[in-house]
């Protein structure tokens, strides 16, 4: 078996990576530039900063004027979005391969040459504050999100939503903003990914030409807090909330991931979430839901792509008029069990799930910048491009040997959402 999206890759003098994944299928190219920087990256008092420079970097440059970046790009057709996560920044750009030229240079030019002003910087922390009161404490499950984050880490910025802490937010300076931007935003921590209707052959010039002059310059290391064990602690977090009408149970275990010392149980891991979670004809789906008609959907998900360790997790949805703790000590039971066995059927059957979610993943230009984000936490183009071997290689004791490292200690976190009790 080949690679996964069989990308060719080129590096610049600068330390520029260029990937390129050819997709003949329609005359259209997306762009990413992926900055290796993220909220989790940044200083302690200005949490969210990368996600404020992120705003910052539609806002023009010394020679576009504010508020152009975004005009130019949809007058030629093209669509434009950013997003900020824990471990990195990432720009997209999807338009007619006629304009590739057009979104390098744009790119390149406020990689260099960002201009905002302090006006600007002042407006902006308004614009962030009032996108946090949309999303988080105007949300029916904001508070608990973030109550969720802080008993998960109670160190590690992992514990803080990317959008950052009110206070937080106003400690975004004109200066903190500039220095973050000096800091993280030059060609050596940036990956120009290119997927669409294009070859390495085509991009190399024009990567050269617009990105190639820039200069490279030392970048800080990623000092990310080392949090303390939780094992041995089980912190419980309940919310009963009028906007919700279902019962929504989580499990939170810690895990390891692919940079950790323990790092064998990253692959197996993944099966594991698949064989649990995955969808609705797995054995934990057909026993708690179909069997014993306990719940309305159960899933799990380990947070893999990440730089530094996230945890494992198990929910359910459940009707109100179903008994919690007859689900509870039905899901104890499942697990105890499958801690001592796990079937081969359903090992090989979540692989084949896995491997054919990733056949979908080669449809359409997003999905491999995306992929290729994970270039930021410490994943190499090999390990990326050999994800389906590595999954393919998992055998029945390493899925087993996860699971009892994983799920046979209490979980660090459960929380359990209620709709607001109904009095009859």
């Amino acid at each position: 078996m080949g690679g996964i999206f069989n990308p060719q890759t080129k590096t610049l003098s600068n330390g520029l990576q260029v990937i390129v994944v050819p997709n003949t299928m329609a005359p259209i190219v997306s762009v990413g530039v992926l900055y290796k920087v993220g909220t989790a990256d940044d200083p302690l008092p200005l949490i969210g900063i990368s996600h404020f420079l992120e705003h910052m970097m539609f806002k023009g440059t010394t020679s576009i004027p504010s508020a152009q970046f975004k005009k130019t790009i949809l007058e030629y057709g093209g669509q434009t979005n950013a997003a900020t996560g824990f471990d990195y920044t990432i720009y997209e750009t999807s338009i007619a391969v006629d304009h590739l030229e057009l979104i390098l240079r744009l790119e390149a030019d406020r990689m260099a040459n960002l201009a905002f002003t302090e006006q600007e910087i002042v407006a902006e922390r308004d614009v962030v504050m009032e996108e946090r009161r949309m999303r988080l404490e105007n949300h029916p499950f904001g508070q608990a999100y973030e109550t969720l984050l802080r008993a998960l880490r109670w160190y590690h910025p992992y514990g803080v939503p990317p959008i950052g802490h009110p206070y937080h937010i106003q400690n975004y300076t004109y200066q903190a903003t500039r220095d973050h931007y000096q800091n993280w935003y030059v060609p050596n921590n940036a990956v120009l990914i290119i997927a669409g209707k294009t070859t390495l052959e085509q991009v190399m010039p024009l990567a050269e030409k617009y990105f190639g002059g820039l200069k490279a310059r030392p970048i800080p290391s990623r000092q990310r807090i080392v949090e303390p064990s939780h094992q041995g602690i089980t912190q419980h977090i309940e919310q009963k909330n009028p906007r919700n009408s279902l019962i929504l149970l989580n499990w939170f275990y810690e895990a390891s991931n692919h940079r950790s010392k323990d790092h064998q149980h990253y692959y197996p891991l993944i099966v594991l979430a698949q064989l649990l979670g995955g969808n609705s004809t797995t054995d934990f789906y057909k026993t708690l839901i179909e069997d014993k008609k306990l719940a309305l959907s159960v899933s799990s998900s380990y947070e893999s792509d990440s730089y530094d360790a996230r945890p494992f997790s198990l929910s359910a949805t459940l009707s109100p008029e179903m008994d919690v703790n007859i689900f509870k000590n039905a899901l104890k039971e499942y697990l105890k069990q499958l801690l001592t066995k796990i079937s081969s059927e359903e090992i090989k059957k979540a692989k084949r799930d896995l491997l054919a979610q990733l056949a979908f993943m080669k449809d359409g230009n997003m999905n491999s910048l995306n992929v290729f984000c994970n270039l930021a936490v410490g994943l190499t183009i090999e390990q990326i491009e050999n994800w389906a071997e590595s999954v393919q290689a998992v055998t029945d004791e390493q899925v087993l040997e996860a699971a009892q490292e994983v799920l046979g200690n209490d979980p660090i976190v459960t929380m359990d959402l209620y709709p607001l009790a109904v009095h009859h």
